[in-house]
């Protein structure tokens, strides 16, 4: 008799049972009335005095759950989820245990062609005469028992079998016709990889910084050390005009008393808290960098930009905290870009000492790891900041992923070499929140046949990134244009023939310079150039000279669009999503694996405050 496989578990449920039931009679017999829920008849004593037993028998069973879907091994037998309904049609694959042509092929000497062997060898026509039969076995059980199928695909090559489209409801039965080394694959349905329009929902400012006027908090009592280049003090944004707290979290008082602990007093004899106390804004200022308590910068506004983001106010900027108060801690001197540690160190102790809330550093090694052998003293300092109560915040770097600049494979990584990560020290540590950046602005986007295509800017050859739409619209909000597909890589011979005059040309990628497709889409009077990648990935392209539009668009997206070799798209100054994370953002992990960085704010084209008065957007996870 043919055996089921969708009914070995319940065959084997069933014998576990009746084995089970046999033990207990036995263990039971020399016991009187119930031993648990099974009931034993009482002994019974014959003429002769021998002690006999009657049959023992199960009188009830209680709390057993009889429905053996409940213990089902789904590596053995499958069910189908209970969202599908009954009267749905399904795809099944049933799989046969017949060898398939190319675990046959690969058992024979090779001395003919997969397909010589396939298509002339008298075993693969006995591997496929051997499935027909196999298969004529299974849908004859299947139109015994009344199943309504529909014949698909048959399958001979990299597995035996075949597909039959069936109504959910009878796939229980469907498995109950299968012979031994049979099985079944519920065939999936699965929806086109489309481009999706991205919106992602936080309240930010038209500056690119966050707006927190609905969360409750405005910093209030609330103390922000900020070790970086310095701060203009004087501009607006920290101006007490624009002060409104009522609670310090550091006052003159406050700090008058603790001068004498700093570190600060140690590397200037005789400083008094009138030299580093500015006002109720600003209530510690010092250059550690430098030895003095002037904390303007001659040459760098990245830290008066840095505190702007954090609590500056004025007209032009609110910042994500702006009635919190600013310590400013320069470590980078005048006379030279970078912070040596002994400068961080003597920061961080009087951060301590002055108690202070929250500590934030813009700076770093990049690929850094979270415990350096020859850091572990310096990881115990970051370590000891945390446990005093302070929340140390720093940005995770700028090195974008290790792939980066990899021209062959679209500044991606590898997945034979997956340790891809830049997230810089100190951010790594334990003791420290590494923060990575997503942009301030929404990206633009342009459509092509309903299609949502993402494009990159390019820049100039000052390095300043160019405006795609700004440049195509002008004072127009939106234009449906006409592009033409280049063939080759955009040289001036592959314009021939061409009428590209007052159109967008679709160049791919490949040979001459990005500034030379340009240019010479700009003398052929072409209104813009779309560079598509010729590799997976993005890509970051300096034109030049050029002036007319110009952006990049993935290898997908481009072939898309050169295959239709000529259509219609549309650019719009409404077409905009996201943000998305910034692409200069370092990757994480860290390369023993630790999850960093832990989260993300806005730091990409941040509008904030900068030394002089005035106000510049920057980019980096410093914002």
């Amino acid at each position: 008799m043919k055996k089921k496989r969708c009914f070995k578990i319940l065959k084997s449920f069933a014998v576990l049972f009746i084995v089970a039931s046999l033990v207990t009679e036995t263990v039971a017999m020399p016991a009187y009335g119930y031993t648990g829920d099974v009931a034993i008849t009482q002994q019974k004593i014959d003429e002769q005095g021998d002690s006999v037993y009657e049959a023992s028998y199960i009188e009830r069973v209680n709390d057993i759950d009889s429905n053996y879907k409940n213990y089902v091994d789904s590596s053995v037998m499958f069910q189908l989820p209970e969202g599908v309904s009954d009267s749905e049609e399904i795809s099944v694959i049933i799989t046969l245990d017949v060898i398939n042509l190319m675990d046959a092929y690969d058992g024979t000497d090779k001395t003919m062609s997969f397909s010589e062997y396939v298509y002339n060898s008298e075993e693969a026509e006995n591997i496929r005469e051997e499935i027909r039969i196999e298969k004529e076995k299974i849908l004859a059980e299947l139109d015994e028992k009344g199943i309504n199928y529909t014949l698909g695909e048959d399958y001979d090559t990299i597995l035996t079998g075949f597909e039959i489209l069936i109504k959910a409801g009878d796939f229980e039965n469907t498995c109950k016709s299968l012979g031994d080394g049979a099985g079944v694959i519920v065939g999936e349905e699965y929806e086109t990889a489309d481009t999706e329009l991205v919106e992602n929902e936080v309240n930010v400012y038209g500056t690119g910084i966050f707006d927190s006027s609905e969360s409750g908090y405005d910093g209030s009592g609330m103390v922000v050390a900020v070790l970086d280049t310095g701060l203009d003090s004087a501009h607006t944004a920290f101006s007490v005009d624009n002060f409104t707290s009522d609670i310090l979290g550091l006052t003159y008082d406050d700090v008058a008393a603790l001068i004498g602990n700093t570190t600060a007093s140690k590397i200037v004899d005789g400083l008094s808290v009138d030299d580093v106390y500015i006002n109720e804004k600003v209530p510690f200022g010092f250059d550690y960098a430098d030895g003095d308590s002037d904390v303007y910068s001659t040459h760098n506004s990245h830290g008066t930009h840095v505190s702007g983001v954090i609590a500056g106010n004025d007209d032009t900027i609110t910042g994500v905290a702006p009635n919190a108060q600013i310590v400013s801690m320069k470590i980078f001197s005048d006379v030279m870009d970078t912070a040596r540690t002994s400068w961080i160190l003597s920061a961080l102790e009087d951060c301590v000492v002055l108690d202070v809330d929250v500590i934030n550093m813009s700076l770093g090694t990049a690929c850094g790891f979270s415990r350096e052998t020859d850091e572990e003293a310096l990881n115990g300092v970051y370590e000891k900041i945390r446990e005093s109560g302070i929340s140390m915040v720093v940005a995770a770097s700028n090195s974008y992923s290790s792939a980066y600049g990899s021209e062959a494979n679209g500044n991606l990584g590898l997945t034979s070499n997956p340790d891809t990560g830049t997230v810089g020290s100190p951010s790594t540590y334990e003791g420290v929140m590494s923060v990575a950046s997503i942009s301030g602005v929404e990206t633009p986007y342009l459509t092509y046949n309903d299609t949502i295509v993402y494009f990159s800017e390019s820049t100039n050859a000052a390095s300043e990134e160019n405006d795609f739409v700004e440049t195509l619209l002008g004072d127009n909000a939106s234009i449906d244009i006409e592009y033409v597909v280049v063939p080759g890589v955009g040289r001036s011979a592959d314009y021939t023939g061409l009428d590209v005059d007052g159109k967008i040309v679709l160049v791919r990628r490949g040979s001459n310079t990005f500034e030379e497709k340009a240019m010479i889409a700009q003398e052929q009077g072409a209104a813009g150039i779309i560079i598509y990648n010729n590799v997976s990935g993005d890509i970051k392209m300096n034109v030049g000279d050029a002036t007319i539009a110009v952006c990049s668009i993935s290898q997908d997206d481009g072939e898309v669009l050169a295959q239709a070799g000529k259509g219609t798209i549309t650019i719009s100054k409404s077409q905009t999503s996201g943000p998305f994370i910034s692409d200069f953002s370092s990757w994480g992990p860290t390369p023993d694996l630790c999850i960093k960085p832990e989260i993300t704010a806005h730091g990409g084209s941040i509008l904030s405050a900068v030394t002089g008065g005035s106000y510049e957007r920057m980019s980096g996870t410093s914002m």
